[in-house]
């Protein structure tokens, strides 16, 4: 097999570089080299600002987080907008996002599954978060829930369990052990949907879903109490939905059951596509691969990047420190 030399960079405090989705999807073309000169940089928004503009070679971007591709800075982007950019984009989610290069497959629940998940249930609702959300949705639904009945809130956010926060073994727990959960991301944009709508489905836990409005063109909207907005009247109808079926067992075991996405298939065909998608663009001779322009106005953007990547490198670096300190004490 043929030699690619790759490095990453940007990406969050756990993330290992050679055990990833990338790096797994990758092996089974290419013989991965993990190199500090490297041909190839698959690099993320949650690190450095603009760390990635140390590197001056082929850039493939992952927007885990909610920014849309710069096409002048990164040749390939992987992000969450719906749209088409020649051969330079493939969409794919944080949602989507499986470090074992495996896509999530869901069981389908029998009635008698499903009760037994509903019989092991011992809170009506969580709220797990670190900060709040970018127009309220999040505190809204919290406390329209709330006055219902309690809802745990074992995050660093609104906590009200004495915890400070809670490791994704904890929150795993408290997913599994709640009939509801408060799956709201942090804006209502069009694609951009994240992990807080799949873990409570994984974990069999009814999400109270804002965010996406296009959620429905790839989830099943059936198997989630939808808010579509964060006005007083949606917030309002999505608890008073939560507390109907939190009083109605039939109607509760009804959205339990329902398949999580609308093509049962869903996420093995996404996981066929992007494997295609990196073999296409790592087949290809570094200086074939690369797409961004490099005269005129687009060197003077870049240019601006790294002007200010290297006025903020200092407090960057201390601050992935502290991240990489949080996630140690985390494990304990």
């Amino acid at each position: 097999m043929d030699t690619v030399r790759i490095d990453f960079c940007g990406f969050w405090g756990s993330f290992n570089k050679r055990e990833n989705l990338f790096v797994r999807l990758l092996s089974k073309h290419f013989d991965v080299e993990i190199s500090d000169d490297p041909d190839f940089v698959i690099c993320s928004n949650r690190g450095a600002p603009f760390e990635y503009m140390r590197y001056d070679c082929v850039r493939v971007m992952f927007m885990g987080e909610n920014l849309s591709p710069d096409f002048t800075v990164f040749d390939y982007v992987i992000g969450f907008d719906r749209m088409q950019f020649g051969d330079r984009y493939f969409r794919l989610p944080y949602a989507y996002y499986f470090e074992s290069g495996t896509p999530w497959t869901p069981e389908k629940l029998t009635r008698a599954q499903a009760e037994d998940i509903l019989r092991r249930k011992t809170q009506f609702c969580n709220f797990i978060y670190g900060h709040p959300s970018g127009n309220g949705a999040r505190e809204k639904l919290f406390d329209a829930l709330s006055r219902y009945k309690p809802v745990v809130s074992p995050g660093s956010y609104l906590n009200n369990t004495g915890s400070g926060g809670c490791t994704w073994a904890e929150k795993n727990r408290v997913l599994e052990a709640s009939k509801f959960t408060i799956a709201a991301d942090s804006v209502d944009y069009p694609g951009f949907v994240t992990e807080k709508v799949i873990q409570p489905l994984d974990r069999h836990s009814v999400p109270i879903y804002f965010g996406d409005p296009t959620i429905g063109e790839e989830l099943n909207e059936k198997a989630m109490i939808l808010c579509r907005s964060a006005d007083d009247a949606d917030i309002r109808a999505a608890a008073e939905r939560a507390a109907y079926l939190d009083a109605h067992d039939d109607a509760y075991l009804d959205v339990l059951m329902q398949p999580p996405f609308r093509e049962p298939d869903f996420l093995e065909k996404k996981y066929r596509e992007l494997e295609a998608f990196l073999v296409a663009v790592f087949s290809q001779p570094p200086e074939k691969a690369r797409r961004r322009i490099r005269c005129f106005s687009a060197d003077l953007h870049c240019s601006y990047l790294r002007e200010y990547m290297r006025k903020n490198a200092a407090p960057s670096v201390l601050t992935r420190a502290k991240r990489a300190a949080k996630h140690v004490l985390e494990k304990r």
